[in-house]
């Protein structure tokens, strides 16, 4: 009996000590950056390259910019684009408030499951939509933000119908969050908002001091020069704060988000709080078994707690670090306009294969209609990348840089933001970029080469980069044609071949020695 006793004594400790371990396990994270830089990003985000996300939301409805609900209350002649102000008066009056679009945000042929199969065939590894923007309408059923689209507008939960059929195609999901930005977005001070409104009173935001939001006014560039630090004078409250917080946990535990993105701005929030949200997701992922990934913009986190992300903007070499680029697939907007100037498949696709080469991944935004139409040029664009990548996209996912990014006669500009800037730059057959997997490597040629042209690879060379590397063979991704090849001490010389087998970017497989 005594030896029973203590059996089972040993077995209640162990149960104890388990049940310790999993909550500690649970837990390993701590709110502070020493702790949380020791998060490493995972290897499905180093392989997968490409997703799509997609600013969707009630100013997709005035087709003018999701800028739109803080644009409509700038003054008319010195706001910051004061001819919106200008527009909304003539076209909808001066009664008309931003709450009185929701109803028009209505998504009536939005098909998550038609769009997640979109997402699938055009190549994309991850994707999702932007969970909340600027305006303080969230696109999940919330219990935080009465502003939703359950309450108002679709009257489904689209985060939630998105989540279920992205992952059913075995893709990633992810979540953005641009509400950081909401403190100071509606300018109530101008006396343009009416906020009589019992019902949308606090749908407007926490009243901040203009000279605050005017000081951040160029958004992004500010980011960079305030580097983190805010003026305690003119700082978020409490309640801004906890709200914050609050709607992302909510997304977390209820979406389970693969990749949790973030624009600009979040520098606003105090330290404590940045860093309690970012535990809270990397315990989340260890709680679901799950590898999860954070990106963050400028300084808005400390370096090394998650991934970089360039807006619009990619590195110019090779970087020792994953890094991650948002773009729009329109060269000038990230919400649907009847006037959006879209860039080419082949634009896309050179972008891919650039950001690729240099240890990077790309995110790429489209534009649905209020009504939860994705337009037909985008959704044929997506699908000419899908089938670009099902012959080339061994040269994408799945590979690491090389000793060099590539070599070539265009040169991007060293910019935290463009490193493609206006309307993007012209590529030449002269250049190439080099990924890499295993002994395979791929250089890919940015333009279209003339036919049986002789083209030399200078990172060849004896004393070159990749001068060290010897190649047994090469063949061209998509083509029975053989390929003419030479290495010598001054380089590697690849003629093309006399049939393309895509009119937009050729790929060579190299086997190394």
């Amino acid at each position: 009996m005594k030896n029973y006793l203590i059996l089972l004594l040993l077995i209640v400790l162990m149960g104890c000590q388990t049940k310790t371990t999993v909550e500690n396990s649970s837990q390993k994270y701590k709110a502070d950056w020493e702790s949380l830089k020791q998060h490493k990003t995972p290897e499905w985000f180093k392989d997968a390259k490409f997703g799509i996300y997609f600013h969707w939301g009630v100013y997709s409805y005035m087709g003018k910019g999701e800028w739109y609900s803080r644009q409509m209350y700038e003054d008319k002649d010195t706001g910051w684009n004061h001819w919106l102000r200008e527009h909304h008066l003539d076209t909808y009056g001066d009664s008309v408030h931003y709450h009185d679009f929701i109803p028009k945000f209505t998504a009536e042929h939005f098909d998550a499951s038609d769009w997640a199969e979109l997402f699938k065939k055009s190549g994309a590894q991850f994707a999702g939509p932007v969970a909340e923007h600027c305006d303080n309408f969230s696109n999940w059923d919330s219990k935080v933000n009465k502003y939703n689209t359950v309450n108002y507008g679709p009257k489904r939960d689209l985060v939630g119908e998105l989540e279920k059929a992205i992952k059913s195609q075995d893709l990633k999901f992810v979540t953005t969050f641009h509400h950081s930005w909401e403190w100071g977005w509606y300018n109530r001070w101008s006396g343009l908002i009416d906020t009589s409104d019992v019902e949308f009173d606090e749908f407007y935001g926490e009243w901040t001091a203009p000279e605050t939001f005017d000081s951040f006014r160029g958004g992004h560039a500010a980011s960079g020069q305030f580097k983190g630090k805010v003026n305690p004078k003119y700082a978020p409250s409490r309640k801004f704060a906890n709200t914050w917080k609050e709607k992302i946990y909510e997304v977390v535990d209820k979406y389970q988000p693969d990749l949790l993105w973030f624009d600009s701005r979040v520098f606003l929030l105090p330290e404590k709080d940045r860093q309690e949200m970012v535990a809270h997701y990397y315990n989340k992922g260890l709680e679901w078994n799950k590898d999860i990934v954070l990106t963050y913009k400028n300084e808005d986190l400390e370096k090394g707690v998650g991934v970089l992300d360039l807006e619009k903007g990619r590195f110019d070499e090779k970087t020792d670090f994953p890094w991650l680029t948002d773009d729009s697939y329109a060269w000038h907007g990230w919400s649907w306009r009847e006037d959006l100037n879209l860039k080419t498949p082949d634009v896309i696709i050179d972008e891919l294969i650039d950001i690729s080469s240099k240890n990077g991944c790309l995110l790429l935004n489209i534009t649905p209609t209020h009504d939860g139409i994705i337009p037909q040029e985008q959704r044929d664009g997506l699908l000419e990348i899908g089938k670009w990548l099902e012959t080339n996209g061994e040269a994408v996912f799945n590979t690491r840089p090389f000793v060099t990014y590539g070599e070539g006669v265009t040169q991007l500009k060293k910019n935290h933001f463009g490193g493609v800037q206006g309307f993007g730059i012209t590529y030449q057959p002269e250049d190439f970029r080099f990924t890499q997997n295993g002994t395979n490597l791929y250089i890919s040629q940015l333009a279209l080469p003339a036919a049986g042209k002789e083209y030399l690879l200078k990172s060849f060379a004896k004393d070159g980069l990749a001068g060290t590397f010897k190649i047994a063979n090469i063949n061209l991704l998509g083509s029975q044609e053989e390929i003419k090849w030479r290495q010598s001490d001054i380089g590697l010389f690849i003629t093309a071949p006399q049939k393309m087998p895509n009119d937009k970017t050729i790929v060579y497989k190299v086997k190394l020695k």
